[in-house]
């Protein structure tokens, strides 16, 4: 696993300093530490880390919150706690959490679920640009079928015919039938 920026808010000193000693010895960088939520989403904003680690119970802002917070950020978190309540098990996976961890943390626990947490995440990431690209062609696709509609009614050709029109003017045009059929739906409207 590559080296990540990971920032880690946890209002307890010394945890937070045997968390930073594991990341460390395993390589990765402990770009930001605060003691309580508002000052973690501060640091989140100015570092970008790779990853949050977070205590859910802070003060001023509880972890769950800040996670919330960072999910909106594409910051992936990991939440500890000293609780293991259902109730919280509950709020964690509606604020889109990759990891949840009872205290203590040992290094076993904590270096493998870094690592499944961050996977997830690179996976989201996949699927959502895989998404957005499948729906910019979907929008496409519809933009060049109502220009070839409009084409073929005004110039009394069949759909093939308008379609072919259609690539022909683009490239004329020397651009794309996208952006044609664009201009197209704009000037019929």
């Amino acid at each position: 696993m590559s080296e990540l920026s990971i920032l880690i808010a946890d209002d307890e000193a010394l945890i937070r300093l045997d968390i930073k000693e594991m990341l460390q010895g395993a390589g990765h960088i402990v770009c930001a530490e605060a003691n309580n939520g508002l000052k973690a989403v501060e640091l989140a904003k100015s570092f970008a880390p790779d990853l949050a680690i977070l205590d859910v119970m802070m003060p001023k802002l509880d972890g769950l919150e800040v996670a919330k917070i960072l999910h909106t950020m594409n910051i992936p978190v990991i939440l500890l706690t000293a609780y293991s309540q259902t109730k919280f098990i509950n709020r964690a996976e509606k604020v889109s959490v990759y990891g949840y961890l009872v205290k203590p943390i040992t290094e076993r626990d904590l270096l493998p679920a870094i690592q499944i947490a961050y996977a997830r995440w690179r996976e989201m990431q996949a699927v959502q640009s895989k998404l957005e690209t499948t729906q910019q062609e979907l929008h496409s696709q519809k933009l060049v079928s109502r220009a070839k509609a409009i084409l073929a009614t005004r110039e009394g050709i069949s759909e093939y015919e308008a379609h072919q029109l259609l690539i022909h003017q683009a490239m004329d045009q020397r651009i794309t039938v996208v952006k044609l059929a664009d201009q197209i739906i704009k000037t019929a409207e």
